[in-house]
């Protein structure tokens, strides 16, 4: 588990005064649970349909099974993690996507104040993929959207997106060490970019001037995150600058 990779690159970043917020994500998890019940994945758009039983499902899988597995791999390797979702304190606020895709959210609102009051006191959040609507209906986000969502809200030094991959590669097939968002949007028309990448660059892209640095990293890496915090090291790093292609 990527938790558990990092989890001392978390405990270094911490002891050293560092505020760190972690977002997971676990479509995977929530695929197979479905799968496993004999229930179909209904995608839109390449957005997941979310009705009424794959909301319940959605809750269950992000809350019940992958927060504890992250908090627990954290917790082992000495950090003081703390699980919320989104909906908790009103902490992530949305509203409806679309009306084809059931009950996914667009986040409108994060009230850092529950976040400040952990990281200040040396624990580290570990946010699930849910929102609440102004009704206090329950929302399946994406995990992108709300880790950028997270980043903008508290003015985020630097934002890793951590996936099982060394970062966005080009049209030759090799990792890129640098994106700006004109080479991202082409890589995305040529479909370079495809799939689970292309919310996590777009997320990047739209995210500078408001974070310090923005990387794409292989979370399976050892020490992955201290190497994507380092410009010199590892993954993508996403900036305004012309990148080679």
């Amino acid at each position: 588990m990527a938790a558990g990779r990092i989890g001392a690159d978390v405990r270094a970043l911490v002891a050293d005064g560092v505020r760190v917020v972690i977002a997971h994500g676990g479509g995977d998890e929530l695929t197979a649970w479905q799968a496993a019940r004999k229930r179909k994945t209904q995608w839109h758009n390449g957005l997941r349909v979310t009705d009424d039983q794959t909301r319940d499902d959605a809750v269950l899988v992000f809350r019940g099974l992958v927060a504890p597995a992250v908090v627990g791999a954290l917790q082992q390797a000495g950090v003081s993690a703390v699980g919320i979702s989104g909906p908790d304190g009103g902490v992530v606020r949305v509203r409806q996507a679309s009306p084809d895709l059931g009950w996914v959210g667009l986040v409108r609102t994060v009230n850092t104040r529950i976040l400040d009051d952990l990281t200040t006191g040396g624990h580290v959040p570990v946010v699930s993929p849910l929102g609440v609507d102004d009704h206090g209906s329950l929302y399946n986000v994406n995990g992108d959207d709300i880790a950028g969502a997270l980043a903008r809200a508290t003015r985020a030094a630097a934002l890793v997106f951590l996936t099982d991959v060394d970062g966005v590669k080009g049209a030759d097939g090799e990792v890129l060490a640098h994106l700006d968002p004109v080479g991202a949007e082409r890589l995305i028309g040529d479909e370079v970019i495809a799939g689970g990448m292309v919310p996590k660059v777009r997320s990047a892209v739209a995210l500078l001037g408001e974070v310090g640095r923005v990387c794409i990293a292989n979370g399976s890496r050892r020490h992955a995150l201290r190497r994507a915090l380092d410009p010199a090291g590892g993954g993508t790093q996403v900036s305004g600058e012309a990148a080679s292609l």
